[in-house]
């Protein structure tokens, strides 16, 4: 398995266990697709007051993985990174384990 293949079954696998349903995805006839689409369930947060609230975020995640935390997308995959953002997707690039770990506390913290 490649380093990018190792850190895409790390993902693939911590986001599963929080309930996320994670899919590989790719385009028929363009370049440039995240590596995986992720539907995140709705989280129960607390406001700052301390009292259960519903925390609205986006529930759609697209994430490229690359092999290491320094490898920067491809200019192909950059612009369609870029097009996505600016239909209001939520694109983020993933290079390490300890860069899935941020991202898993992002999305379900505490």
């Amino acid at each position: 398995m490649t380093p990018e293949g190792k850190i895409q079954a790390y993902g693939m696998a911590e986001l599963k266990k929080r309930g996320c349903l994670v899919r590989k995805i790719g385009y028929e006839g363009r370049r440039g697709c995240p590596d995986h689409l992720v539907l995140v369930p709705e989280r129960l947060a607390h406001s700052k007051k301390g009292y259960p609230c519903l925390e609205f975020r986006s529930d759609v995640i697209f994430i490229e993985y690359k092999a290491t935390e320094d490898t920067q997308p491809e200019p192909h995959q950059i612009r369609e990174h870029e097009r996505m953002r600016a239909a209001g997707g939520d694109v983020r690039t993933v290079g390490s384990k300890a860069q899935v770990d941020a991202l898993v506390m992002e999305l379900f913290p505490g």
